[in-house]
């Protein structure tokens, strides 16, 4: 072959080849192009106030990766907080009038919430140099619901509880009792407030025995007893059966009384 021809078969060869590698992209899937338009929107952006986690840093999502779906769970509450409204309020070891007092408290100390007592009586708090102790729900004031707070039940206490129902078991709230025992001169006594279910809890020291009377003392205007006026349903009145009742302590089983 001659040198001429060799020349313009090499030349030949170099246009094709750069023919093919100045071809056309192949073209996207919508697949592809969804996940190339992802990555380019979902970038990193700072947590609002509800989300920041100090320790967490933020990632950019992978290419083609999707978002979590939703849920319906809501996000964690932020602490619960409470404030005195008396002066000189007690914070107590535990629920109960009888216990001992840990700090006494001004008036607006700022209190946080961690739960409450069985019967709703007594809120559990930490106070403002992180004491925990315990507080009468009614010496407090602040928005709470204190059905939604978490129980926490007292260990090493003596317990009295007892449950007032109307003549078909249905449970009757917002009714008083006290737990009392006279000494000489001198008398102890703790009270407590059926709640919705019916039931009332009174907390007492472990070195308290001897015999106790348990006596029906108040309807709150929250009973189902009571209309919106605070006025006994249809005029008629009512009271526990029986009225008091005397116990020795440990008490061994809840009390039952029958509301007439």
């Amino acid at each position: 072959m001659k040198k001429s021809s060799l020349l313009l078969f090499a030349l030949i060869l170099l246009l094709a080849a750069l023919t093919t590698g100045c071809g056309t992209a192949p073209a996207l899937s919508d697949a592809d192009l969804l996940s190339t338009v992802v990555a380019g929107t979902l970038t990193a952006v700072p947590p609002t106030a509800s989300q920041a986690q100090p320790t967490a840093a933020a990632s950019t999502p992978e290419i083609g990766a999707t978002a979590a779906p939703p849920t319906d769970t809501p996000a964690p509450a932020g602490p619960l907080y409470v404030f005195t409204q008396d002066a000189n309020v007690n914070l107590r070891v535990q629920p109960g009038t009888l216990f001992k007092v840990s700090r006494v408290m001004p008036k607006g100390a700022r209190l946080q919430v961690l739960g409450v007592s069985p019967g709703g009586d007594w809120l559990n708090v930490l106070n403002e140099e992180g004491i925990n102790g315990w507080v009468g729900a009614y010496l407090v004031g602040g928005e709470f619901n204190a059905a939604a707070l978490p129980v926490v039940t007292p260990v090493e206490v003596l317990t009295v509880s007892g449950r007032v129902t109307d003549g078909n078991g249905n449970p009757i709230s917002g009714i008083g009792f006290a737990v009392t025992q006279k000494t000489g001169s001198s008398t102890s006594r703790v009270d407590g407030m059926a709640d919705a279910a019916g039931t009332f809890y009174v907390f007492l020291p472990l070195s308290m025995s001897g015999n106790w009377t348990v006596e029906f003392v108040s309807v709150a205007c929250t009973s189902n007893t009571m209309d919106a006026n605070c006025q006994c349903l249809n005029g008629v009145c009512g009271k526990p059966d029986p009225q008091s009742i005397t116990i020795s302590l440990p008490l061994p089983a809840p009390l039952s009384f029958t509301w007439k």
